[in-house]
């Protein structure tokens, strides 16, 4: 299936993780399920200006699909296996396993099956150069990033706050894990995780973690909502807090993206991290560009 880089692939696909890695090798598809959401998780309006939206992520419009198919649909199971008899019915169906979904033998890696992802998807569109070159493109900026964390020794704990008692940690199995091993940054997090990477608990087992506390801000909560679960209740009593060590990034993401959710992740991350670091009297520190 050729097509010309920068024009929209006849695809259709229910993952995100797929749609930004098409877009970000030039060709990005013709139908995304959940096309607002995604816009609104990864704060891009517009992102994908030529995709038909088909509607809900987990419920797409498979009558709207139907009218024009594609030639292939792609999707990441185990989410939508249970649609696969009436896709099937429309176009042929590819699937691409990820994170932890990908593992069959306890041995898998997060950053290969991303890489994977990336050149299978460049072969689907007939372009393995532009996915090659983004790959490539990825890992240079990554470990430029790399070099600009000298001065980060510190363990990471990544937390979102889901409300006055409870907290997402997150790990193995996400882009944030994923991208802190990446970085050389150890995940101050050693308990366990869910299947997708995270797990919610209670501020008990936090107060016992010396680490940098990194809050990830939701687009779906409100502004500045993470600065008022931390002005009142327990968590302004986590140590970290009371000694400021911590910081808070805004989440622009999907965090079981591809390359792409990886960098913007990642660059998010460093540059808040810097900020601290410059704010402590260690010097400036240029970024990479993206």
């Amino acid at each position: 299936m050729a097509s010309e880089k920068n024009s929209v692939a006849p695809l259709a696909t229910f993952d995100f993780a797929i749609a930004e890695t098409l877009n970000a090798i030039g060709h990005p598809p013709k139908f995304l399920s959940g096309l607002e959401g995604y816009e609104t998780y990864s704060r891009q309006e517009g992102v994908l200006p030529h995709a038909t939206n088909l509607g809900y992520r987990h419920l797409p419009n498979l009558e709207l699909l139907a009218s024009d198919p594609p030639q292939h649909i792609l999707i990441s199971p185990p989410a939508h296996v249970s649609l696969l008899p009436r896709l099937r019915k429309i176009a042929e169906v590819k699937e691409y396993r990820l994170y932890r979904y990908a593992d069959s033998n306890g041995n898998h890696n997060d950053w290969e099956t991303i890489e994977e992802l990336t050149r299978q998807l460049g072969d689907l569109v007939e372009d393995p150069d532009a996915a090659e070159h983004y790959i490539q493109q990825s890992s240079e900026h990554f470990a430029a990033l790399k070099q600009t964390l000298n001065h980060t020794e510190s363990p990471i704990l990544l937390v979102r706050l889901m409300d006055e008692r409870h907290a997402r940690v997150y790990g193995e199995g996400s882009v944030e894990g994923m991208m802190l091993n990446r970085l050389g940054l150890e995940n101050a997090w050693q308990g366990d995780l869910g299947q997708w990477g995270m797990t919610t608990v209670s501020a008990t087992p936090l107060f016992d973690i010396d680490a940098k506390l990194v809050f990830l801000d939701s687009p779906y909560g409100p502004d500045g909502g993470v600065r008022q679960l931390l002005s009142d209740g327990q968590w302004r009593h986590l140590p970290s807090v009371k000694q400021g060590n911590y910081t808070i990034i805004p989440v622009n993401y999907w965090s079981w993206g591809g390359l792409p959710a990886a960098r913007r992740f990642a660059d998010n991350l460093v540059s808040h991290l810097i900020e601290d670091d410059n704010h402590d009297g260690t010097g400036d520190t240029l970024l990479p560009d993206s």
